[in-house]
């Protein structure tokens, strides 16, 4: 799989040939593909002689084969990475002179390979010749393109040291409904809220070493606010995923804000890019959610399965606001559910009229991995007007959510 350079032949497109050669030799690639496109009027002959002499001049490192296509560039490039069955294009984010760097934007919004677009060559230089570590901000929030960000930055960090910021936007009032905080304001930080949050990003990441957490308010453009958190982390690279907006819609998008104003270095990484999983999740606590009927009860058991000796079960059962119940007695009923010398068991009687909503607040308030729960298994009639406590909570939380169904 090697690394695609696109390139114009400017002096900013030959910073970022020069960091594809040192990836690709950090790496251990045998060669690193340079692609020069061009329209159909252009003297090709020319321009091959001028691109031979581009790849003559580079360093020791990596073989350069030169590729000259005729094409629209953004299209061309992105089928060629495709053909070659490349995992990364890079690209320069801006040349003097040239529309390179709106090519690179066009990339981005279309390609299904990561694109690293390169404003400063000399930390990317420095991190792959292995004379220093990169700091880098990943952008975090709930998409499947941040979760293989997340990946692309742990096989990063395989390459060599790595800095890692993982940041975070808010709005209080959607993380004090999404923990089930009472909302403060819409305007000041909220420090329990942003200490829950950069709890989950370090969680969410799978490592704190050399790692730190990040959060910011949000009170206007997502993308404007994740630059000014890689600007204060001193970071030298983002890395973000990206929606794949067109047309209008991609004016605002958090990826287009972000490869149009950082003065960093970006990989964007697209929904559909084959990033390997380089990390795992690690189950290290749970939350059983039972009425305390017998059936329910059944979903503690596999709870405790599934976690190490090490880990923590939080047991938790909702009732009304103003249910009338002795909590010390329910507590009790709860912690009778741990099997003995399996993991740690915690007892949480919580009021609130909506179960479902109960249960997805209180599994983000914990921190919990997952949320173990059994459904009863209604259907038809019954089912439409009772709904089911498992299915609403499936749509409330962020959680994964392991269903127990009737055998």
């Amino acid at each position: 799989m090697p690394i695609i350079c696109g390139t114009d032949l400017s002096a900013a497109s030959a910073g970022a040939h020069e960091v594809a050669r040192a990836l690709a030799a950090r790496r251990g690639d045998a060669e690193v593909v340079l692609v020069h496109v061009i329209d159909e009027d252009t003297d090709a002959r020319q321009v091959r002689v001028e691109l031979d002499a581009h790849a003559e001049a580079a360093g020791p490192g990596p073989a350069i084969r030169a590729e000259l296509v005729i094409g629209p560039p953004d299209a061309t490039l992105i089928s060629f990475a495709e053909t070659e069955g490349s995992d990364l294009i890079v690209i320069a984010a801006s040349s003097s002179g040239t529309d390179l760097g709106t090519t690179a934007e066009r990339v981005v919004a279309t390609t299904r390979v990561p694109v690293l677009m390169v404003r400063d060559p000399a930390p990317l230089l420095g991190f792959a010749r292995a004379e220093r570590a990169i700091r880098v901000l990943v952008g975090v929030d709930e998409s499947i393109a941040c979760e293989l960000c997340l990946q692309w930055t742990h096989g990063l960090r395989r390459r060599g040291p790595v800095d890692v910021v993982v940041g975070a936007v808010y709005y209080p009032d959607d993380a004090a409904a999404h923990y089930g905080l009472a909302a403060k304001t819409l305007v000041d930080r909220d420090p329990e809220i942003e200490r829950l949050l950069a709890r989950d990003l370090l969680r969410r990441f799978g490592s704190t070493d050399r790692v730190t957490a990040r959060v910011r308010r949000g009170l206007g453009r997502i993308g404007d606010h994740v630059v000014e958190l890689a600007n204060e982390a001193k970071a030298e690279l983002i890395v973000v995923g990206t929606s794949q907006r067109t047309g209008l819609e991609r004016m605002g998008s958090v990826s287009s804000v972000i490869v149009q104003t950082a003065p960093q270095s970006v990989v964007c990484v697209p929904p559909t890019a084959a990033v390997p999983t380089f990390v795992a999740p690690v189950w290290q606590s749970a939350l059983v959610a039972t009425d305390l009927s017998q059936f329910a009860n059944r979903a503690a058991a596999y709870a405790f399965a599934a976690l190490p000796a090490g880990g923590t079960v939080h047991l938790v059962h909702v009732v009304d606001h103003d249910a009338d119940v002795d909590e010390a007695e329910l507590t009790r009923a709860l912690l009778a559910l741990a099997p003995a010398g399996t993991a740690h068991a915690l007892a949480h009687v919580v009021r609130g009229d909506d179960a479902a909503r109960a249960i997805a607040q209180t599994a983000a308030r914990l921190g919990v991995d997952v949320i173990c729960i059994a459904s009863h298994g209604r259907s038809g009639l019954s089912r439409a007007i009772m709904g089911s406590v498992a299915d609403q909570v499936l749509r409330a939380t962020r959680t994964p959510v392991l269903v127990l169904r009737p055998g």
